[in-house]
């Protein structure tokens, strides 16, 4: 009999590599995921930092209230800086997000007008809660993004991180990934302003992403980031980079959130974090930060329910433990 075994050259896969990708908790492990690529990114050297913070916020409003209310979320993201007349406990926050907080302390809730990637994991978790219909996906990342951002690529990039978090929740990878992103977003630009779609950058955003289905299995991030147009502080070329990076299904789902971290530190790699946690589930992550049992049951429930706060800590209490230690009122 002939022989058939492989004579392309290619190298034989591992013995245990997975042949194809599997739904693993439907998205639960978004929120453990980001957490870990937070704390790999080093904002904060001891842990993760005021981006988990924001993102856990975040997601009890979606837990309790099933949608996004622009009010209640800038009121739940200022307790933690200290509103309610209580120290702040927010660690290591962005340029941008600091910003934001001293605004909003004064009175002013305008949104930000520079390019930033600080939204892309607080639209990861919408992702997450929306994976199911695509229309409120677009529209509760709106609501969302636009409490701190107005700039359209800013904008645009959110929308792109949320997508890409609902794609993973039920095991897309690769070439259907970026394929899905394109389908969900690209229809939608047009919905972050009038005449917003024929924006110089967002008219060619779809053309950008198809692209980037030739280029499925990098893991490098520099060479994903140099791929996508190589500027550090353009949140569309950062938001690709990641993408492109957590598209490749591995066996080490870790090294693209290390990637993500050696480009866009902490903000791009809790974004990463979270999609990858939401392809792979709840998991052990190769490097310890706090209350990942808490980051864990908070994407239980945000999928899996029960939509309730009931037995859950109070996320100020929680940041303030870890920031400062125990205080006997919250013993």
């Amino acid at each position: 009999m002939e022989d058939v075994t492989q004579t392309t050259g290619d190298p034989e896969p591992h013995p245990q590599a997975p042949l194809f990708s599997l739904v693993n908790g439907e998205g639960d492990g978004a929120m453990l995921g980001l957490a870990a690529g937070d704390t790999a990114g080093g904002a904060w050297e001891l842990g993760y930092s005021a981006i988990t913070a924001q993102a856990a916020v975040i997601a009890y409003e979606l837990i309790e209230h099933g949608h996004i209310d622009p009010d209640s979320v800038r009121a739940a993201i200022l307790e933690l800086d200290g509103s309610q007349d209580e120290e702040p406990v927010y660690r290591s926050e962005t340029p941008g997000f600091r910003a934001w907080l001293d605004r909003a302390a004064r009175g002013d809730f305008e949104p930000a007008s520079e390019p930033s990637i600080d939204g892309l994991s607080r639209a990861a978790i919408v992702g997450i809660a929306f994976r199911r219909d695509p229309d409120r996906l677009i529209t509760q990342t709106l609501a969302l993004t636009l409490v701190f951002d107005r700039d359209p690529v800013t904008v645009a990039s959110a929308l792109v991180a949320a997508a890409s978090a609902a794609a993973m929740s039920y095991g897309q990878s690769g070439m259907d990934l970026i394929s899905g992103v394109e389908e969900v977003v690209v229809p939608a630009l047009d919905r972050i302003g009038p005449g917003l779609d024929t924006h110089p950058r967002l008219s060619r955003l779809g053309s950008d992403l198809h692209r980037l289905i030739g280029h499925v299995g990098m893991t490098d991030g520099i060479e994903a980031l140099s791929l996508v147009g190589g500027d550090r502080k353009d949140p569309l070329h950062l938001v690709q980079a990641g993408l492109l990076l957590a598209s490749a299904a591995n066996e080490r789902p870790h090294v693209s959130i290390e990637q993500a971290a050696r480009i866009g530190g902490s903000p791009l790699a809790a974004y990463v974090g979270a999609i990858v946690g939401a392809r792979v589930g709840i998991r052990a992550w190769p490097w310890p930060f706090a209350n990942d049992t808490w980051f864990a049951e908070i994407g239980r429930r945000l999928v899996r329910g029960p939509f309730t706060l009931e037995g859950l800590p109070i996320p100020y209490a929680v940041e303030q433990h870890l920031t400062y230690g125990t205080r006997p009122d919250y013993l």
